[in-house]
């Protein structure tokens, strides 16, 4: 063999510089591994288990006050109308106690949680130096993206749930519990209102679905976990004020927050699905909105931190 046939069989060990890069392709497992490392990050951080102390402490302070309020012949025992949806039938069944406390806890303490999580996911990251190390890994940005909101989503039924036992615990406590006496005046077995109550946990964990794409959009848009937070906090308050504005009602069905308090239509009988399916579209639009424009940030955003 020749001198000029031995240069010309190419050595594998040596790389072409000619050759293109190889694409690295993330293997699923290591996309579920993305996401199970969030989920455990998220709920180990002290502010997540004090979010979800605040909510499981409301139903305690709910019920606690109903019972001391009815065990005197109180306000709550002789006006019906007194206080928030349900709290009038709480004496008589403790399941009442869930939908209560959904009830008072869903206008701003669960959504606020839910804000501080999603304007944290993104922005947190950046603003403590990890963004860029989670970037070098084969994710994509796609799929980082993608993990923090299903982590956020997580939340919204976790948090949702902690409400619910907490209060079926409290309720089961301090008040009787049987049969249920739906507000449209018939009854049902305690099984099946334990079914309700269920479905509308789940039905409150997707009603704030579209304040966690709103919170991840507002992420996106800087490197500061607090001013996310902050400002998902404030769009959250400002539009619970605008749709209590009567001036402002051609507006207020497309505010992500107008048919949240519909869920109290399961325990109508027969159910009204109206405003319910209203609310899971609105939510479907804001995820659909805000998520999409959440994607067109971070992956043309500049990574610097």
């Amino acid at each position: 063999m020749s001198q000029a046939d031995v240069t010309a069989v190419p050595n594998p060990a040596v790389p072409d510089p000619a050759a293109p890069d190889p694409v690295v392709r993330p293997n699923p497992l290591w996309t579920l591994g993305l996401l199970r490392s969030e989920l455990v990050t998220t709920l180990r951080r002290w502010r997540t288990l004090a979010l979800l102390g605040v909510l499981a402490a409301v139903p305690i302070l709910v019920g606690i006050s109903v019972k001391i309020e009815t065990s005197g012949d109180g306000p709550a025992g002789r006006d019906g109308g007194a206080g928030p949806a349900f709290i009038s039938q709480v004496t008589n069944n403790g399941l009442f106690l869930v939908f209560t406390a959904l009830a008072a806890t869903l206008p701003f303490f669960l959504p606020m949680a839910v804000g501080v999580v999603a304007g944290d996911a993104i922005a947190g990251e950046a603003n403590a130096g990890t963004l860029r190390y989670l970037l070098v890994a084969p994710a994509g940005r796609t799929r980082l993206l993608l993990a923090k909101y299903a982590t956020t989503m997580a939340f919204c039924l976790l948090a949702t749930l902690v409400v619910a036992a907490s209060a079926l615990a409290v309720g089961a406590l301090l008040f009787p519990l049987g049969d249920l006496t739906t507000i449209s005046g018939t009854q049902i077995s305690f099984t099946e209102g334990l079914g309700r109550a269920l479905l509308i946990a789940l039905v409150v964990a997707a009603s704030l679905t579209g304040i966690a794409a709103l919170g991840l959009f507002v992420s996106t848009l800087t490197n500061s976990g607090i001013a996310a937070m902050a400002t998902t906090v404030g769009l959250l308050i400002t539009v619970q004020i605008l749709d209590q504005i009567p001036q402002l009602h051609a507006l207020q069905p497309y505010f992500f927050s107008h048919y949240w308090l519909s869920f109290a239509d399961l325990v109508r009988d027969p159910v009204y699905w109206q405003d319910l399916v209203r609310n899971l579209e609105l939510q479907a639009l804001y995820v659909a909105v805000f998520g999409s424009a959440a994607w067109a940030r971070f992956t043309t955003k500049d990574i610097t931190a």
